[in-house]
């Protein structure tokens, strides 16, 4: 004969608890399946890159004069690659912008090789164009950066400011009502 089971708080709280950390496992291996998606994704890339590089270096050796141009620009383009390969992997915003900012070093020494290939008399004016291209690309990469850290930064703190209230509103009640309260503030701001 099977056993009647008490329908009390300990038993709801029980399957409250199992409840979440299914909800937690499954939401783990969720992130880790993400992960290994994004791991295999950046090795295909990696792969691709060098590829892509040992070909258009292999094509570059049958060019005449604007050899160090096609090099430059096949070593501008693996640059660009690995670095969206890095940012995709790591999916973070410095990341990012440490690919804007590798991607504005490769034009700029593929820039500097089409100023050498050019007349003598536009050689400085060519590098110094060149040059503050990439000082302009830089700075608005780290000028993102910062915004998006601010915003991030005031999500947070605006976060943190609602559930202070929700807790605050909490306070006012008593028993199961205030534990609900609690957990569905907890669940809604990730407290």
């Amino acid at each position: 004969m099977a056993k009647a089971i008490p329908s009390g708080k300990g038993n709801q709280r029980k399957r409250c608890i199992a409840a979440l950390a299914c909800a937690s496992l499954l939401a783990s291996a969720a992130a880790g399946a993400a992960d290994n998606e994004r791991l295999r994704q950046y090795r295909e890339s990696m792969e691709g890159a060098r590829a892509t590089y040992t070909a258009d270096a292999r094509h570059c050796r049958q060019d005449g004069d604007s050899r160090a141009l096609c090099l430059a620009q096949a070593k501008g383009e693996y640059k660009k690659a690995t670095a969206e390969a890095v940012a995709h992997w790591r999916n973070t915003a410095q990341a990012r912008t440490d690919a804007r900012i590798a991607a504005a070093d490769a034009d700029h020494d593929v820039a500097r090789a089409r100023c050498k290939l050019g007349p003598a008399g536009s050689r400085a004016d060519c590098m110094r164009q060149a040059k503050a291209e990439r000082l302009a690309v830089t700075a608005d990469a780290r000028s993102d950066l910062r915004v998006t850290e601010a915003r991030n930064r005031d999500k947070e703190e605006r976060k943190k400011a609602y559930y202070r209230a929700a807790r605050e509103k909490c306070d006012a009640l008593a028993g199961a009502a205030k534990e609900a309260c609690m957990t569905l503030a907890r669940a809604q701001y990730s407290e």
